[in-house]
């Protein structure tokens, strides 16, 4: 958000009658301790979910009663969290699922303010060291009193895949990522009924048939699976950027937009897959594989597509050492734990992004 932005927004909340479930003002640091900052972020972020806001907020320099913005003397970016500690970096550490809060500092006519901007919580509560906070009228308590509240949030997961894009148009994805997906789509529904009438479909009926649109309008998903890369703004602050990093006796790295659908043929390519020839027993001819399977290395990338959690503004990083590849997305584990699939018995119910999983699915 840029200085103008902020103070449009910081007039916004001031004019609102009260503090509330997703609004909390304060002045100067005082005796708020760390912990307590931490709690109203919990706090904010639940509160901003059950009232159907996508951020809460945190302001130092308003005055509570009159909501007279005078200032503070809080800099959140100099504070520190037990004498060496980061106060950021305590707080990321101690709220999960982890949320990418954000921390503005500026002035408001002549007047410094700090101001966090805190994601709403989504399908499970913001905890602070292992605790849910919830704001009930002026007092900050523990939000595991209120089942009902409790529900609303778990029950509030939203799709962030398959949400629209109000301004974006089919001139933002790519002609041969569309004509690919395309293909695809077709080679997969060689047995169904519509099969002979795919090549008689234009590309906006396509698209919608795939699941990648949305009544025609573009997706999340449709930036990701099918974008130009000069679309990817309209996907800000979450980042559509896979990187290759190579981490060897060698050091090299490159970065891929969109649209995925091609590009991560790209990444792969520019892993360094050396054949290795051994000598089976009993056997007086040798046997040339490759190093890594190239289906094992598509399934894990395209993994981490389908299962980030784009809400955190992160990038996809694979990383090549010299003996092992390492994949790398943002987010918790979404369902269970990994033991659980390990062994092959779990099957989950539910995607944290289940537009772009079905869509990937359907164009193979």
């Amino acid at each position: 958000m840029n200085e103008h932005e902020l103070i449009e927004l910081l007039n916004e909340l001031v004019a609102l009658p009260a503090e509330s479930e997703w609004v909390e003002f304060k002045m100067n640091k005082g005796s708020v301790t760390d912990e307590v900052i931490g709690e109203y972020i919990s706090a904010m972020s639940n509160g901003a979910t059950i009232k159907n806001k996508p951020f809460g907020y945190l302001i130092w320099g308003v005055e509570n009663g009159t909501h007279e913005i005078k200032g503070t003397n809080f800099r959140f970016s100099q504070a520190k969290h037990g004498g060496n500690q980061e106060l950021e970096l305590f707080l990321r550490l101690n709220l999960y699922p982890k949320i990418n809060f954000e921390i503005y500092e500026f002035v408001y006519q002549s007047f410094p303010v700090t101001l966090l901007r805190i994601p709403a919580a989504k399908a499970e509560p913001t905890n602070f060291q292992k605790k849910p906070y919830i704001r009930i009228g002026s007092n900050k308590t523990d939000l595991r009193n209120f089942p009902e509240l409790m529900r609303i949030i778990y029950n509030s997961q939203e799709d962030w895949s398959a949400k629209i894009i109000e301004n974006a148009t089919i001139n933002d994805l790519d002609t041969d990522a569309i004509r690919v997906a395309r293909t695809k789509y077709k080679e997969l529904n060689t047995t169904k009924s519509f099969y002979t009438q795919i090549d008689c479909w234009d590309d906006v009926q396509f698209l919608d048939k795939a699941k990648i649109t949305i009544n025609s309008k573009i997706t999340n998903t449709a930036i990701l699976l099918l974008g130009r890369e000069e679309a990817t703004h309209y996907l800000l602050p979450s980042v559509a950027e896979i990187t290759w990093k190579l981490d060897t006796e060698e050091k090299g790295y490159e970065h891929f937009a969109t649209p995925f659908l091609l590009n991560t043929t790209k990444v792969m390519q520019r892993i360094r897959n050396l054949k290795y020839k051994f000598f089976p027993d009993n056997e007086l001819l040798a046997t040339t594989v490759d190093k890594y399977d190239t289906r094992s290395i598509l399934e894990a990338l395209h993994n981490c597509i389908a299962h980030q959690d784009y809400s955190l503004n992160s990038r996809i990083i694979v990383t090549e050492q010299i003996d092992k590849l390492l994949f790398e997305n943002a987010g918790n584990f979404y369902e269970g734990s990994p033991d659980d699939y390990s062994i092959g018995t779990k099957t989950p119910t539910k995607y944290r992004n289940q537009w772009l999983a079905t869509a990937m699915v359907n164009i193979g």
